[in-house]
Parts: structure tokens; C-alpha cells; sequence
């Protein structure tokens, strides 16, 4: 996979914040001179399949950018 710059934001805890950091993550890259450029992708550092507390989750959400 060749290298991609990302946007990126860690969310710890449930996943009903997910809307909320992902928010802020597009007001960051539209703020700062970037556009979108590819799908973005989430990596599960702690997912259910490590617990069952969702106070333990630990999502960081990536975004592919390049500057405008």
C-alpha cells in the first residue's frame, strides 16, 4: 500500500460519539486548507472483540487528505 496523509482523531469510549468526532474532524480539514481524497477508515485499537465496556473502546478515525 503506498503512503497516505490522513486526518486523523482517537475516540475513546462508545461508539455513539463517533458522529460527534467525526465532526470535528471535517471542521479541522475544511478549516485548514484540505480536501478530501479518498475513503475514509477506522482502526479499532480496542473493539468489542477485547471488551464488552464501551467506556473502554478505543476508535481512531482516519481521513485521507491532500492540501487544496
Amino acid at each position: 500500500m503506498p503512503a497516505v496523509q490522513v486526518a486523523s482523531a482517537v475516540c475513546k469510549g462508545s461508539y455513539d460519539q463517533l458522529n460527534e468526532v467525526t465532526a470535528a474532524v471535517v471542521s479541522w480539514v475544511e478549516a485548514n486548507g484540505y480536501a478530501f481524497n479518498a475513503p475514509s477508515f477506522f482502526i479499532y485499537h480496542v473493539s468489542p472483540h477485547e471488551t464488552k465496556n464501551p467506556e473502554e473502546f478505543v476508535t481512531e478515525l482516519c481521513f485521507p487528505v491532500r492540501k487544496k
